[in-house]
């Protein structure tokens, strides 16, 4: 009977979890959206990345600001006796601010175009940076441990409640 109470605890503690994150969506969602439109998802090195993003907003909403960020994290998966883990941690971010603080109406709708830099992975500012360190770490990793960065970009309301985010994996090609 023990068994069946902790089963019980659990199944009801997975479906709160599991309404709430479905809850956070739809909250979400009803707030409005954000979409980004890129010609290329592949980019260079020391490149720019062009593109632009839609906002579309269903009810008001207060701005605090909107951003663009190229985000890098480092993932890395390391095999332990038949099973694989695998840990993210950012490792770059670069954020371009798009507008500052403003209201926003219910029906607002506005296409924004943005530039944003590639990092150069081959100049001194960025081997002695963060980001930089951990990739040349990551190249003397034992072969029980796998890495890799996985790279995207991000456009985001911050806003009082509920953000609004749209997002884009892309790639950035080796030099």
């Amino acid at each position: 009977m023990e068994d069946n109470t902790i089963l019980i605890i659990i199944a009801v503690v997975a479906g709160i979890a599991i309404f709430a994150v479905a809850g956070y969506h739809v909250a979400r969602f009803m707030r409005g959206s954000i979409k980004i439109s890129l010609p290329q998802t592949a980019f260079d090195p020391g490149s720019a990345i062009k593109g632009s993003f839609e906002l579309t907003t269903r009810k008001a909403i207060e701005g605090k600001q909107l951003i663009v960020s190229l985000i890098g994290a480092e993932i890395t998966e390391i095999r332990k006796n038949d099973k694989t883990e695998t840990r993210r941690q950012e490792i770059f971010r670069n954020e371009k601010q798009i507008e500052k603080e403003r209201d926003y109406q219910a029906g607002f709708v506005k296409t924004y175009e943005f530039e944003i830099p590639v990092p150069k992975f081959n100049s001194p500012e960025f081997l002695n940076s963060p980001v930089g360190s951990a990739i040349a770490s990551a190249a003397s990793i034992l072969t029980n441990r796998r890495t890799r960065i996985e790279w995207k970009l991000q456009a985001r309301l911050v806003a009082k409640g509920i953000d609004l985010v749209g997002s884009k994996k892309i790639s950035i090609n080796p030099e």
